[in-house]
């Protein structure tokens, strides 16, 4: 081989491992496009009347209380909204995320001696509401995957499409026939894997936890264990 042959097939060999390496780095450090995403628990205020929940997000401070009224602060003007409850709820848990950059509210409610709760999402600066969708149960967790939001709750599991707050498909008044009808306890949050998600139930002290399996495209079951 000629020196000048020798002297290409070493270039080309040098430019094929940077380009390898390059792609690897690449690889490694690309974030994930649709990143899963839990919401966090607002602390409640002590002594406060009304009863009221606090928290902080993207340098914003909210303050939400239990009759539904609400404001976002961060040193200039304030904001303020409301939530819109039924006559009778009272807000007994507030959780919060974000998506693009609005303000995502997972709120509990409590009415008499019953429970359920509501998903809004609130558009920022304004405050405005873009939607607002009950969930027909309490204890919920909840988790954001892309333009999607899996909802756990006792008896009760969905798939909430963030864009235009309607379900997908959900599933309520579960029922698990092991001694008896009873409803599902609590669940944990959802977890996402492939095509499947799963809905496990939250430890229980007379019998084991059981799950749920889900497709998340078509919500139909596809097993309990």
């Amino acid at each position: 081989m000629s020196r000048v042959r020798f002297a290409r097939a070493v270039a080309l060999l040098l430019c094929l491992a940077a380009c390898a390496a390059a792609q690897d780095e690449r690889h490694a450090t690309a974030p994930d496009p649709k990143p899963s995403q839990t919401f966090q628990k607002a602390a409640e205020t002590p002594a406060a009347a009304p009863r009221a929940f606090e928290f902080e997000l993207s340098g914003f401070s909210y303050h939400v209380s239990a009759n539904g009224n609400g404001r976002r602060e961060n040193g200039g003007p304030v904001r303020r909204f409301n939530l819109r409850l039924e006559s009778g709820e009272e807000i007994s848990h507030v959780y919060f995320s974000k998506h693009g950059s609005d303000l995502l509210l997972v709120c509990e409610v409590a009415y008499g001696d019953g429970g359920s709760g509501f998903v809004a999402r609130l558009e920022q600066p304004s405050m405005r509401a873009r939607w607002k969708q009950r969930v027909p149960a309490y204890d919920i967790k909840a988790l954001r995957e892309g333009d999607s939001l899996y909802l756990a709750a006792r008896g009760f599991v969905g798939r909430l499409d963030l864009r235009k707050g309607v379900y997908v498909w959900k599933h309520g008044d579960l029922f698990e026939t092991r001694g008896g009808q009873a409803f599902f306890e609590s669940f944990e949050v959802p977890e996402v894997a492939g095509d499947t998600v799963s809905f496990r139930e939250a430890a229980v002290s007379q019998r084991p936890a059981k799950t749920i399996r889900v497709n998340r495209k078509t919500g139909k079951i596809t097993g309990t264990e």
